[in-house]
């Protein structure tokens, strides 16, 4: 008995639990290691299809989500200072996944919600979405759909890839639309920017080009008026001249009316222009024919360098928008983050930049949202279908839980018994859902009995429209 209590004592001590809790961590990531990328995130899936509790104590549950915490000090933040968001921050903290000091969170317009993140939850109120994007590295966006696009745009510029995960709680904004707008706010702005460059520039070389007009108009002026005229003259007689040669030669004119013309036209005079000699006009004729020959192979060249460097830009540019797009992740909590109990879902895109990353910003989202309930990984498709079981299930639930509690007080309990009876009733349930696996159906019909109180209450709800079609 003894020694008994001295196991049962060393259970229950914080360092003991733990290393327990360190333990099942790393056996779990072992596990894990054989499934597929995407599933592995949902290690409660069962053969059937369905999701199915982990049977683990509650306290080496909570002891493992310390010690994952442990392990990395991510710095939180939140874009957007709702029920929601508070929700979270809350779940996280008590969740073990997040300590208050880490948690950020963007300024509302109601001091009373600043003061409640600021006292009750312990985060930080900065005074921007800015600021909150420079100190965070997981930024969870969590402000209604139609706002969101005014944040990316406001953000684009201090979004760093290397160092930003996105969170989205939007409901319905698919990962590739959040993308795009954040590229196209980057793109836009740099836009902006080049045509402010180019201005300058334009400014610059117009000013430059101005300064060389002046300098050869100089040059002109100091070329002396007299001497234009006679290398004009020149030129024109030396045209005329070889006009006359090659007239010659062609069997146009004769010997003697060539002699004649050229007489007439007049020799020409190389203290204006230098004269050629045959052999140096030829040799001029040969270099200039060798430098037609390299000026093309240099252009054959060029033109082949051009080309593969086009290729290399063209492979670069695809990789730096590879590696500049966001990292995002979507996810739909619902409000019982703030009791532990969160019912939520974790998607990426469906064509992320670098899949084997997409899995580790995944799992690093997931493990977040299982500090403070449950968490799967559905394809972005079915993210709607989760927006309407899970992220909107709570309103339906509690709407269900005050109806059982009015029918319970029209029949005469207190309303504080019908209350904790009808809710007690929700929370057991659900809970034999979770823990035995059998279908809602099957445990359903094990509480109607033949002809009892139980199946005509549940005719009741289906004659009222209460089944789903």
């Amino acid at each position: 008995a003894t020694a008994r209590e001295s196991t049962v004592a060393q259970s229950r001590d914080p360092s003991t639990m733990t290393a327990l809790g360190s333990a099942l961590t790393m056996l779990y990531a072992l596990g894990q290691s054989s499934l597929a990328r995407y599933n592995h995130a949902n290690p409660r899936a069962s053969k059937r299809g369905y999701a199915r509790p982990l049977k683990l104590p509650g306290r080496f549950r909570a002891a493992t989500a310390r010690a994952a915490a442990a392990d990395t000090q991510t710095r939180i933040g939140f874009i957007g200072a709702g029920s929601m968001a508070e929700a979270m921050a809350r779940g996280f903290v008590q969740g073990g996944v997040a300590t208050a000091s880490d948690i950020s969170v963007s300024p509302s317009t109601d001091p009373s919600r600043n003061a409640s993140w600021s006292e009750d939850v312990g985060a930080n109120v900065l005074g921007s979405n800015v600021e909150v994007m420079e100190s965070s590295d997981v930024v969870f966006l969590t402000v209604k759909p139609h706002v969101l696009p005014a944040v990316l745009d406001e953000i684009a510029d201090v979004v760093d890839p290397s160092r930003h995960l996105l969170v989205s709680v939007a409901a319905g904004v698919p990962v590739e639309f959040i993308e795009k707008t954040l590229r196209k706010a980057t793109e836009k702005k740099n836009k902006k920017n080049m045509k402010e460059m180019r201005v300058t520039v334009v400014d610059h070389g117009d000013a430059m080009d101005d300064m060389d007009e002046d300098s050869d108009s100089d040059d002109e002026d100091e070329m002396d008026d007299g001497m234009k005229m006679k290398m004009k003259e020149e030129k024109k007689k030396r045209k005329q001249l070889k006009k006359l040669k090659s007239l010659l030669e062609d069997g146009v004119i004769t010997q003697d009316e060539f002699e004649a013309k050229s007489a007439s036209v007049g020799p020409p005079d190389p203290t204006i222009m230098p004269v050629e000699t045959e052999e140096e006009r030829k040799l001029r004729k040969e270099q200039k024919k060798m430098m037609k020959m390299q000026e093309k192979e240099e252009k054959k060249a060029m033109k082949m360098q051009e080309k593969e460097e086009k290729k290399l830009a063209k492979e670069a540019e695809k990789e730096e928008k590879r590696r500049s797009r966001p990292r995002v992740v979507r996810v739909m909590p619902n409000t019982p983050c703030m009791v532990g109990a969160a019912a939520s879902a974790a998607c990426v895109g469906d064509d992320p930049a670098d899949p084997m990353l997409a899995a580790a910003d995944l799992d690093s989202v997931v493990r977040l949202m299982r500090g403070c309930g449950e968490c799967v990984v559905v394809p972005e498709r079915l993210m709607d279908a989760v927006t309407g079981v899970s992220g909107s299930g709570p309103a339906y639930v509690f709407q269900f839980i005050e109806a059982l509690a009015d029918g319970g007080v029209a029949a005469g309990l207190p309303r504080a018994d019908a209350n904790l009876l009808a809710a007690q009733t929700v929370m057991g349930a659900s809970k034999m859902v979770l823990e035995t696996g059998s279908h809602p159906g099957e445990l359903k019909d094990k509480v109607c009995s033949p002809g009892g109180t139980t199946v005509r209450g549940v005719h009741e709800l289906e004659k009222g429209g209460f089944c789903a079609p």
